[in-house]
């Protein structure tokens, strides 16, 4: 149990810090995405809005041109109802008059009143009748050649007409089509807004429990200034509790009975960073009953203090010392390294009885 193999790895509040910042920039990004996207939907919002009021005022044009058209329908109508009349009433005048010709030409009038080869009435006639009646027909021929002049008239604004109003179609189509677009636009941008919106809610309740970690981890943070030293030499280690030091200066960045990440094991010692070269001193006199590289704890030395006490350190560059050495408190046993594998340079300490962990800080004195 007491060489079991261990992971050298913690999450250190300048680890913590770290993650914090790459947060903290994740959201500044999506942020950014967010004021990005909104530009871009007021951009599509003016143009849907732009392509409304298009629409409105073309559908306002085509209510006047189906208005006027309706207008001029109406108008067309009247006149060929007219024009209907007037050549109904000019063919029964016309008839009136061939019976008063044929009639005085049988009453033996003069022999140049009469009919044509065809049975139409001759020159002659129709001039004395155009003479008796020229006011009339004059006034008739007249209407005629107004209802043909508004025919033309009518057939150009027609035309016209058909022209504007497959302008004003085009044109809505066109507007129609970009209200489409701008709408489509305004919906992808509102989905990007809220994934983006996600995104940072997720981030700021990821950050809010960072901030929480990190403070608990710099509440927990121990700083350690002082190495062990020989003034409690000859004592009983049991008697010691309470009054050692740490075995190297630097940071506990893993305390006893701590979670390792996000495993079910629980750390036996603690983990305390540490520039790489520091010397790592002996905290009490005692024996070494191993010094070598173990897996788990990379170059390992463990004293044997008696009364079932040992102590371990761990995560050694090199080691100075030998199984059997009879060593003093304050002996240097070797150099901070991370032969463990931990991702920083650090040394890690370890405090049994009868091969059971105990925590360490219980047992060391980090004020004085």
């Amino acid at each position: 149990m007491l060489l079991s193999a261990i992971g050298i790895s913690s999450s250190t509040a300048n680890d913590i810090e770290k993650e914090v910042e790459a947060i903290d920039a994740k959201i500044s990004k999506e942020k950014k995405k967010i004021k990005e996207e909104k530009a871009k939907q007021d951009k599509a919002k003016q143009a849907l809005r732009k392509s409304k009021k298009e629409i409105n005022s073309l559908k306002k044009n085509l209510d006047k041109v189906s208005k006027k058209e309706k207008e001029l329908l109406k108008e067309l109508r009247l006149l060929e109802k007219k024009e209907r009349k007037l050549k109904s009433s000019l063919a029964k005048e016309k008839t009136r008059l061939l019976q008063v010709v044929k009639q005085a030409y049988i009453a033996g009038h003069s022999p140049r009143i009469g009919l044509d080869q065809n049975g139409e009435i001759t020159s002659y006639y129709l001039a004395k009748i155009a003479a008796q009646r020229s006011e009339k027909i004059k006034k008739y021929s007249v209407q005629v050649e107004e209802i043909k002049q508004l025919q033309t008239k009518k057939q150009n604004v027609r035309r016209e007409l058909r022209k504007v109003k497959r302008k004003t179609n085009k044109d809505r189509n066109v507007a129609e089509k970009k209200r489409e677009i701008s709408s489509s636009e305004i919906n992808a941008t509102k989905s990007r807004i809220k994934n983006s919106e996600t995104k940072i809610r997720s981030n700021e309740k990821r950050l809010s429990n960072l901030f929480v970690l990190l403070k608990k981890r710099k509440e927990e943070t121990i700083k350690n200034k002082n190495l062990p030293n020989s003034r409690y030499e000859g004592k009983l280690f049991t008697s010691l509790k309470g009054k050692l030091r740490l075995p190297a200066m630097g940071t506990v960045t893993a305390r006893f009975g701590q979670k390792r990440g996000d495993s079910d094991v629980y750390w036996e010692g603690v983990f305390i960073a540490s520039k790489q070269g520091n010397s790592v001193k002996l905290i009490a006199g005692g024996s070494v009953v191993y010094s070598d590289w173990l897996r788990g704890f990379g170059n390992l030395v463990i004293i044997d203090h008696g009364e079932g006490y040992h102590t371990l350190y761990g995560n050694n560059e090199v080691i100075w010392v030998s199984e059997g050495d009879q060593l003093e408190a304050g002996d240097q046993l070797g150099t901070v390294g991370n032969s463990g594998g931990h991702s920083s340079s650090g040394v890690y300490f370890e405090v049994r009885k009868n091969s059971k962990p105990l925590d360490p800080l219980e047992w060391v004195n980090i004020t004085e």
